[in-house]
Protein backbone atom coordinates (compact mmCIF):
# COMPACT_ATOMS: atom_id res chain seq x y z
CA UNK A 1 0.00 0.00 0.00
CA UNK A 2 1.04 3.56 -1.18
CA UNK A 3 2.09 6.35 1.20
CA UNK A 4 -1.27 8.84 2.97
CA UNK A 5 -1.30 11.60 1.15
CA UNK A 6 -3.85 14.81 2.17
CA UNK A 7 -4.36 17.16 -0.71
CA UNK A 8 -6.23 20.41 -0.94
CA UNK A 9 -8.18 21.50 -3.84
CA UNK A 10 -7.73 18.98 -6.33
CA UNK A 11 -10.71 18.87 -8.71
CA UNK A 12 -8.33 19.96 -11.32
CA UNK A 13 -6.84 16.64 -11.37
CA UNK A 14 -9.16 14.25 -13.38
CA UNK A 15 -7.46 11.38 -11.61
CA UNK A 16 -8.15 12.56 -7.80
CA UNK A 17 -12.00 14.09 -9.12
CA UNK A 18 -12.85 10.69 -10.85
CA UNK A 19 -11.65 9.06 -7.49
CA UNK A 20 -13.50 11.50 -5.56
CA UNK A 21 -16.67 11.15 -7.45
CA UNK A 22 -16.66 7.57 -7.24
CA UNK A 23 -16.81 7.80 -3.19
CA UNK A 24 -19.52 10.20 -3.65
CA UNK A 25 -21.67 7.92 -5.35
CA UNK A 26 -21.10 5.21 -3.27
CA UNK A 27 -21.62 7.54 0.00
CA UNK A 28 -24.43 9.43 -1.28
CA UNK A 29 -25.50 8.72 -4.48
CA UNK A 30 -24.23 12.14 -5.58
CA UNK A 31 -22.52 12.72 -9.19
CA UNK A 32 -20.70 16.00 -8.82
CA UNK A 33 -18.84 15.57 -12.14
CA UNK A 34 -21.87 16.90 -14.15
CA UNK A 35 -21.64 19.95 -11.86
CA UNK A 36 -17.76 20.22 -12.56
CA UNK A 37 -18.18 20.17 -16.26
CA UNK A 38 -21.24 22.86 -15.95
CA UNK A 39 -18.83 25.01 -13.99
CA UNK A 40 -21.34 24.90 -11.14
CA UNK A 41 -19.07 25.46 -8.08
CA UNK A 42 -17.75 29.08 -8.99
CA UNK A 43 -14.44 28.72 -7.06
CA UNK A 44 -16.81 28.27 -3.74
CA UNK A 45 -16.26 24.44 -3.10
CA UNK A 46 -13.16 23.63 -1.88
CA UNK A 47 -12.13 19.88 -1.12
CA UNK A 48 -9.58 18.38 1.55
CA UNK A 49 -8.65 15.04 0.65
CA UNK A 50 -6.30 11.84 2.16
CA UNK A 51 -5.33 9.75 -0.89
CA UNK A 52 -3.84 6.59 -1.37
CA UNK A 53 -1.84 5.47 -4.69
CA UNK A 54 -3.72 8.64 -6.48
CA UNK A 55 -7.16 7.66 -5.01
CA UNK A 56 -9.71 9.45 -2.33
CA UNK A 57 -10.10 7.30 0.49
CA UNK A 58 -11.35 10.04 2.51
CA UNK A 59 -12.70 13.34 2.20
CA UNK A 60 -14.59 16.93 3.23
CA UNK A 61 -15.77 19.93 1.64
CA UNK A 62 -16.13 23.45 2.64
CA UNK A 63 -18.66 25.55 0.88
CA UNK A 64 -18.50 29.04 0.68
CA UNK A 65 -21.83 30.83 1.89
CA UNK A 66 -23.10 33.95 2.48
CA UNK A 67 -25.57 34.08 5.42
CA UNK A 68 -27.78 37.16 6.41
CA UNK A 69 -28.84 37.37 9.77
CA UNK A 70 -31.19 39.87 10.76
CA UNK A 71 -30.14 42.06 7.93
CA UNK A 72 -26.65 41.40 9.07
CA UNK A 73 -24.59 39.84 6.57
CA UNK A 74 -21.98 36.92 7.72
CA UNK A 75 -19.21 34.96 5.69
CA UNK A 76 -20.09 31.00 6.61
CA UNK A 77 -18.33 27.87 5.83
CA UNK A 78 -20.82 24.83 5.11
CA UNK A 79 -19.22 21.67 5.28
CA UNK A 80 -20.06 18.81 3.04
CA UNK A 81 -18.82 15.45 2.25
CA UNK A 82 -17.40 14.58 4.62
CA UNK A 83 -17.01 10.82 3.77
CA UNK A 84 -14.28 7.67 3.96
CA UNK A 85 -14.22 4.74 1.64
CA UNK A 86 -15.67 1.76 3.71
CA UNK A 87 -12.74 0.17 4.16
CA UNK A 88 -10.68 2.48 5.85
CA UNK A 89 -13.61 3.42 8.34
CA UNK A 90 -11.87 3.49 12.04
CA UNK A 91 -8.71 4.98 11.37
CA UNK A 92 -10.23 8.74 12.26
CA UNK A 93 -9.69 10.17 9.11
CA UNK A 94 -12.55 12.07 8.93
CA UNK A 95 -11.81 13.56 12.61
CA UNK A 96 -8.01 14.65 11.07
CA UNK A 97 -9.58 15.92 7.91
CA UNK A 98 -12.68 17.80 9.82
CA UNK A 99 -9.99 19.39 12.18
CA UNK A 100 -7.85 20.17 9.55
CA UNK A 101 -10.81 22.23 7.54
CA UNK A 102 -11.60 23.98 10.86
CA UNK A 103 -8.01 25.04 11.91
CA UNK A 104 -7.97 26.85 8.07
CA UNK A 105 -11.37 28.91 7.99
CA UNK A 106 -11.94 29.62 11.59
CA UNK A 107 -10.42 32.59 11.59
CA UNK A 108 -11.82 33.45 7.99
CA UNK A 109 -15.78 33.37 8.82
CA UNK A 110 -18.11 33.85 10.79
CA UNK A 111 -19.61 30.81 11.92
CA UNK A 112 -19.27 26.75 10.28
CA UNK A 113 -22.35 24.97 9.65
CA UNK A 114 -23.32 21.91 8.38
CA UNK A 115 -26.20 18.88 8.42
CA UNK A 116 -25.72 16.09 9.15
CA UNK A 117 -28.08 12.43 8.86
CA UNK A 118 -28.89 10.64 11.79
CA UNK A 119 -25.66 8.36 11.10
CA UNK A 120 -22.85 10.88 12.65
CA UNK A 121 -25.13 12.73 15.27
CA UNK A 122 -21.99 11.61 18.17
CA UNK A 123 -19.50 12.65 15.64
CA UNK A 124 -20.11 16.01 15.12
CA UNK A 125 -20.07 17.80 18.59
CA UNK A 126 -16.50 16.94 19.29
CA UNK A 127 -15.22 19.69 17.05
CA UNK A 128 -17.83 22.24 18.56
CA UNK A 129 -20.06 22.06 16.52
CA UNK A 130 -23.60 22.16 18.15
CA UNK A 131 -27.13 20.67 17.09
CA UNK A 132 -29.41 23.31 16.72
CA UNK A 133 -33.74 22.79 15.79
CA UNK A 134 -34.80 24.65 13.48
CA UNK A 135 -38.48 25.71 12.79
CA UNK A 136 -41.35 24.78 10.16
CA UNK A 137 -43.42 26.94 8.98
CA UNK A 138 -47.17 26.82 7.45
CA UNK A 139 -49.79 28.98 6.58
CA UNK A 140 -53.61 28.09 5.57
CA UNK A 141 -54.31 28.96 1.89
CA UNK A 142 -58.14 29.86 3.37
CA UNK A 143 -56.30 32.83 4.57
CA UNK A 144 -54.86 34.26 0.81
CA UNK A 145 -56.99 36.55 -0.36
CA UNK A 146 -56.32 34.77 -3.63
CA UNK A 147 -55.80 36.94 -7.05
CA UNK A 148 -55.87 35.96 -10.82
CA UNK A 149 -52.35 36.62 -12.24
CA UNK A 150 -50.25 34.80 -15.39
CA UNK A 151 -47.73 32.78 -13.96
CA UNK A 152 -45.26 30.95 -16.53
CA UNK A 153 -44.16 27.51 -15.64
CA UNK A 154 -40.57 27.63 -17.13
CA UNK A 155 -39.03 24.66 -19.55
CA UNK A 156 -35.67 22.92 -18.08
CA UNK A 157 -32.70 23.60 -20.41
CA UNK A 158 -33.86 26.15 -22.93
CA UNK A 159 -31.38 28.73 -23.59
CA UNK A 160 -34.44 31.43 -22.18
CA UNK A 161 -34.60 29.86 -18.59
CA UNK A 162 -30.90 29.04 -18.55
CA UNK A 163 -30.13 33.13 -18.75
CA UNK A 164 -33.22 34.02 -16.89
CA UNK A 165 -31.95 31.60 -14.03
CA UNK A 166 -28.09 32.77 -14.37
CA UNK A 167 -29.44 36.49 -14.50
CA UNK A 168 -31.53 36.70 -11.45
CA UNK A 169 -29.49 34.81 -9.22
CA UNK A 170 -26.25 36.84 -10.23
CA UNK A 171 -28.03 39.40 -8.04
CA UNK A 172 -30.59 38.14 -5.70
CA UNK A 173 -32.48 39.56 -3.17
CA UNK A 174 -32.19 37.63 0.15
CA UNK A 175 -35.42 35.55 0.33
CA UNK A 176 -35.71 36.54 3.98
CA UNK A 177 -33.91 39.14 5.96
CA UNK A 178 -34.24 37.13 9.17
CA UNK A 179 -32.11 34.47 7.46
CA UNK A 180 -31.45 34.29 4.20
CA UNK A 181 -28.63 33.59 1.73
CA UNK A 182 -26.93 36.11 -1.01
CA UNK A 183 -24.06 35.34 -3.85
CA UNK A 184 -25.03 31.66 -3.38
CA UNK A 185 -24.65 30.83 -7.48
CA UNK A 186 -24.02 27.42 -6.03
CA UNK A 187 -25.63 25.37 -5.01
CA UNK A 188 -28.77 27.40 -6.63
CA UNK A 189 -27.58 26.72 -9.89
CA UNK A 190 -27.80 23.39 -9.29
CA UNK A 191 -31.17 23.37 -7.61
CA UNK A 192 -32.54 25.39 -10.40
CA UNK A 193 -31.22 23.23 -13.23
CA UNK A 194 -30.69 20.25 -11.93
CA UNK A 195 -32.96 19.72 -8.48
CA UNK A 196 -36.44 21.69 -9.52
CA UNK A 197 -35.48 22.23 -12.92
CA UNK A 198 -39.46 20.82 -13.47
CA UNK A 199 -40.60 23.30 -10.37
CA UNK A 200 -40.00 26.78 -11.95
CA UNK A 201 -42.32 29.19 -12.52
CA UNK A 202 -41.88 32.78 -13.74
CA UNK A 203 -44.29 36.36 -12.82
CA UNK A 204 -43.10 38.18 -16.03
CA UNK A 205 -44.44 41.74 -14.84
CA UNK A 206 -42.71 41.51 -11.46
CA UNK A 207 -39.17 39.39 -13.02
CA UNK A 208 -39.33 37.04 -10.17
CA UNK A 209 -38.93 33.47 -10.10
CA UNK A 210 -40.16 30.94 -7.84
CA UNK A 211 -39.55 27.52 -6.79
CA UNK A 212 -42.69 25.32 -5.60
CA UNK A 213 -43.83 21.96 -5.71
CA UNK A 214 -47.72 21.08 -4.90
CA UNK A 215 -48.19 17.89 -3.36
CA UNK A 216 -51.37 16.54 -1.28
CA UNK A 217 -53.19 20.10 -1.69
CA UNK A 218 -49.89 21.70 0.02
CA UNK A 219 -48.26 24.47 -1.78
CA UNK A 220 -44.30 24.13 -1.07
CA UNK A 221 -42.52 26.86 -1.28
CA UNK A 222 -38.48 26.49 -1.82
CA UNK A 223 -37.49 30.28 -3.11
CA UNK A 224 -38.40 33.34 -4.48
CA UNK A 225 -35.45 34.50 -6.83
CA UNK A 226 -35.71 38.15 -7.25
CA UNK A 227 -33.18 41.23 -8.28
CA UNK A 228 -34.74 43.33 -6.04
CA UNK A 229 -37.05 43.71 -2.79
CA UNK A 230 -40.29 41.90 -2.67
CA UNK A 231 -43.48 41.75 -0.89
CA UNK A 232 -44.22 37.82 -0.09
CA UNK A 233 -47.51 38.81 0.69
CA UNK A 234 -48.12 40.10 -2.64
CA UNK A 235 -46.72 36.61 -4.38
CA UNK A 236 -49.12 34.70 -2.46
CA UNK A 237 -51.92 36.49 -3.49
CA UNK A 238 -51.12 35.29 -7.36
CA UNK A 239 -49.38 32.34 -6.26
CA UNK A 240 -52.14 30.41 -4.68
CA UNK A 241 -54.70 28.38 -6.57
CA UNK A 242 -58.52 27.36 -4.75
CA UNK A 243 -57.46 24.06 -4.68
CA UNK A 244 -54.83 24.94 -2.35
CA UNK A 245 -54.98 23.69 1.59
CA UNK A 246 -52.22 24.61 3.04
CA UNK A 247 -48.49 26.25 2.29
CA UNK A 248 -45.65 25.52 3.62
CA UNK A 249 -42.18 27.40 3.57
CA UNK A 250 -38.89 26.29 3.34
CA UNK A 251 -37.39 29.49 4.48
CA UNK A 252 -38.47 31.70 7.09
CA UNK A 253 -41.29 33.87 5.63
CA UNK A 254 -41.14 37.86 6.27
CA UNK A 255 -45.12 38.51 6.12
CA UNK A 256 -46.80 41.68 6.36
CA UNK A 257 -50.45 40.48 5.81
CA UNK A 258 -50.51 37.20 7.11
CA UNK A 259 -49.14 35.04 10.32
CA UNK A 260 -47.78 31.21 9.72
CA UNK A 261 -47.76 29.23 12.16
CA UNK A 262 -44.19 27.99 13.71
CA UNK A 263 -42.75 25.12 15.28
CA UNK A 264 -39.21 23.68 15.80
CA UNK A 265 -38.84 20.74 13.98
CA UNK A 266 -36.56 17.82 14.56
CA UNK A 267 -34.98 16.36 11.43
CA UNK A 268 -33.02 13.61 12.25
CA UNK A 269 -31.80 12.71 8.29
CA UNK A 270 -31.07 16.67 8.03
CA UNK A 271 -29.75 18.09 11.45
CA UNK A 272 -28.37 21.36 11.76
CA UNK A 273 -24.64 21.75 13.68
CA UNK A 274 -23.59 25.30 14.20
CA UNK A 275 -19.50 26.39 15.53
CA UNK A 276 -19.03 30.02 16.19
CA UNK A 277 -22.58 31.69 16.03
CA UNK A 278 -24.38 32.37 19.48
CA UNK A 279 -27.76 31.77 19.31
CA UNK A 280 -30.58 33.15 21.93
CA UNK A 281 -33.76 30.64 22.65
CA UNK A 282 -35.88 32.97 20.54
CA UNK A 283 -34.20 33.37 17.88
CA UNK A 284 -35.46 31.88 14.22
CA UNK A 285 -33.44 29.54 12.35
CA UNK A 286 -34.22 27.93 9.21
CA UNK A 287 -31.43 27.74 5.98
CA UNK A 288 -33.44 28.16 3.21
CA UNK A 289 -33.31 24.52 1.63
CA UNK A 290 -32.07 25.98 -1.57
CA UNK A 291 -28.94 26.93 0.38
CA UNK A 292 -27.95 23.08 1.61
CA UNK A 293 -25.12 21.51 0.21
Amino acid sequence: MGTLQLIENYFWNKTYRKSFNDLAQATFGLDFEVWYQKRYFKGKYKSYAYAIDEEIIANVSANEMHVVINGEEKRAIQIGTVMTREDCRGNGLATRLMNHVINIYEDQCDFIYLFANKTALEFYPKFGLKPIMEKSYRLKAEDIRKQESMIIELQSGTHFTDRLIERLINNRTPISNKWGIVQDNWPLEVYCKDGFKDNLYYIKDEDIMIIAIREAKVLHLYDVISSKPFVLDDLLERIVIQEDEEIEFHFIPELVRYIPISTRIKREDDTLFIRGLTLTESQDVLFPMTSHT
